[in-house]
């Protein structure tokens, strides 16, 4: 069934979709010390605010068809700044939500407990993440907290660092310090779920695109669902891992190619959850937060939300979360919890469950971040944003900033000024 990108598209489905998803209802971008909400509601739309936000397009005079494949947030700033300069926009999406690796997790978790899977922090240098944040209106928090203090475990010995000597460091060098990290009330999926609400028509759930076929006047985008679509231009923001589950017509440039096949190498990240029935760390003065050297960051992501029960996670990158995805679902939860005993000799008695996220394991992702070579960024990085045709590119990894939801928007962006620009648009 051939199906046009204009108002004639059916967006039942995508509205009922839609709705089973809910905002966070917050006054401004304000930074306050406690969450308040782990339970979304609807926000108040944006056209009810200021217009101003740093991706901004002026009106077109000439409104193109545009589909853009993923609903992660570049696909979603792109999507939104577009229809807001008047072009007709489809999001298809291969998952039944928004947001691509800004994930918060709820449904796993009791009393208001809830997690991030993906993006969990924003460092106050992000400027286009916090003007997105303050354009829709969501509240920030810190990231850190601030009292108790941190934990160290190096070569099973534990000691203890201060809150105030922990959050006035940089988590690597480089960055801000940790005090100048912060989060979204109620969790990272508010800032998707804020921007969706402006597409809600515009985004058709659960459409995997198989196939783009291009021509010399228009391109068609095919679905594992058979349905067609006629763009005048597409924008795909898929990860570089999955990117090879689309075929297109004429194929892609040899360095795309290359980069799809494992040729620009990704961070693995898995995450472990471990909710307790009381944050019996409290009795020891210790906030649920530390670093191990296998290396490890240790996070309590609810601890400001005043609930007695609480959530430790165990956040795993690169060579450590690629080992503990060799083992069985048993044997990862030992492997963590051996570990935090030395730190926490009674935890066991506090449990009361364990999920586990893996990003490598996700179909529609493959990874959980671009991360190359000094070789591979010199030889691949200039030709990954590169439109080839009528085919345009965004995500994190067509970014400076890889593994970062500032790398998802500011690719977004400069997609969206592209297609925007183009001669005749």
């Amino acid at each position: 069934m051939d199906k046009s990108i204009d108002r004639k598209i059916s967006t039942n489905q995508a509205r009922r979709n839609f709705l089973k998803q809910s905002l966070v209802v917050f006054s401004s971008a304000s930074i306050s010390a406690c969450g308040e909400s782990s339970t979304p509601t609807q926000v108040t739309p944006p056209s009810t605010r200021s217009n101003d936000t740093p991706g901004a397009l002026t009106q077109t005079s000439a409104p193109l068809n545009i589909v853009i494949i993923g609903a992660g947030m570049s696909g979603l700033i792109a999507g939104y700044e577009l229809l807001r300069a008047g072009h007709q926009v489809t999001i298809l999406e291969a998952r039944n939500r928004v947001g691509g690796r800004v994930h918060t997790l709820y449904e796993p978790f009791e009393n208001g407990q809830f997690a991030e899977a993906g993006a969990s922090r924003i460092p106050s240098d992000h400027n286009l993440t916090l003007a997105y944040i303050e354009h829709f209106a969501l509240n920030i928090d810190p990231f850190y907290p601030k009292t108790n203090d941190y934990f160290n475990l190096q070569n099973n010995v534990s000691s203890v660092i201060s809150a105030q000597e922990y959050i006035n460091q940089p988590p690597w060098p480089g960055s801000v310090n940790r005090s100048d990290y912060y989060k979204i009330r109620g969790g990272m999926a508010n800032l998707p779920l804020a921007v969706a609400s402006s597409l809600s028509d515009n985004i058709i759930y659960a459409s995997p695109v198989e196939f783009v076929q291009q021509s010399n006047d228009n391109v068609v985008i095919y679905t594992r669902n058979n349905e067609q679509y006629l763009a005048d231009r597409v924008l795909c923001t898929v990860p570089l891992p999955v990117l090879n589950k689309i075929s297109f017509t004429p194929p892609l440039s040899d360095e795309k190619t290359l980069a799809s096949n494992g040729g620009y190498d990704y961070t693995d990240s898995t995450r472990l959850y471990t909710q307790f029935s009381e944050r019996f760390w409290l009795a020891d003065n210790l906030n649920g937060w530390g670093d191990t050297n296998w290396p490890e960051e240790v996070w309590q992501p609810t601890w400001d939300n005043g609930e007695s029960s609480g959530i430790m996670q165990s956040y795993l990158r690169n060579f450590t979360a690629t080992e503990l995805d060799t083992f069985d679902k048993g044997q990862q939860i030992e492997s963590v919890h051996t570990r935090w005993q030395y730190v926490f000799p009674q935890l066991e008695d506090f449990i009361i469950s364990n999920h586990l996220y893996s990003w490598q394991k996700e179909d529609w992702t493959g990874s959980a971040y671009a991360s190359p070579t000094n070789a591979q960024n010199a030889a691949l990085a200039s030709h990954i944003e590169l439109a080839e045709d009528r085919v345009h590119f965004a995500g994190e990894h067509a970014s400076q900033f890889h593994g970062w939801i500032q790398g998802a928007i500011a690719s977004g962006m400069r997609a969206a000024d592209e297609i925007h620009t183009l001669p005749n648009s």
